[in-house]
């Protein structure tokens, strides 16, 4: 065998044997039942079984009523991303987490140089999101999309990898039950 040839084989080997990475994405606000509350924990916890977890955030609206939220999401291993909500003209209030995590998203696929064989796990069921999830199965990425399913926009559903519902999905429940915030 030639060194050419070994040393193509090495490559292709250190390739195949890389771990995948993972980038788990997490829109709070997106993720509200009152029947059901996801479990954080555990969805960390799954996201690192899949691969190397390369980044963790959650998109938080930036209101006095979260801290306690925000403060759990941190001890398990998020990134909390706080949005401030915007008035707007007529009084009401609205936080534009999807901007900033779209923008997110594309920093940090470029700064970890996700690729094929790669995860992206966004839980979110917005459908402003299906361009992005189609950006990201462009470059060869795995995007699972985890949400709940009658909040979960049907384009989002087919333009993901996989979709995980989370009320068929018992790990991905939260065990306690829910009291009031």
């Amino acid at each position: 065998m030639t060194r050419t040839a070994v040393v193509s084989m090495n490559r292709q080997t250190q390739r195949k044997a890389r771990k995948s990475r993972v980038l788990l994405a997490v829109d709070a606000q997106n993720m509200q039942n009152p029947a059901i509350r996801p479990d954080y924990a555990n969805l960390f916890g799954i996201c690192q079984s899949m691969g190397e977890l390369v980044s963790a955030a959650a998109f938080v609206t930036d209101t006095p009523a979260q801290i306690n939220f925000q403060l759990m999401l941190s001890q398990n291993g998020y990134q909390v991303m706080r949005v401030r909500p915007v008035s707007n003209g007529n009084g009401e209030s609205k936080s534009n987490a999807d901007i900033q995590l779209a923008f997110w998203l594309g920093r940090e696929v470029e700064k970890h140089r996700l690729g094929r064989g790669d995860t992206v796990v966004l839980c979110t069921g917005d459908g402003d999101f299906t361009q992005i999830v189609e950006w990201l199965r462009a470059r060869d990425i795995r995007v699972v999309v985890i949400a709940f399913r009658r909040c979960t926009s049907p384009h989002l559903q087919i333009a993901a990898s996989e979709f995980y519902p989370i009320e068929e999905t018992p790990a991905l429940q939260h065990t306690k039950p829910v009291s009031a915030a």
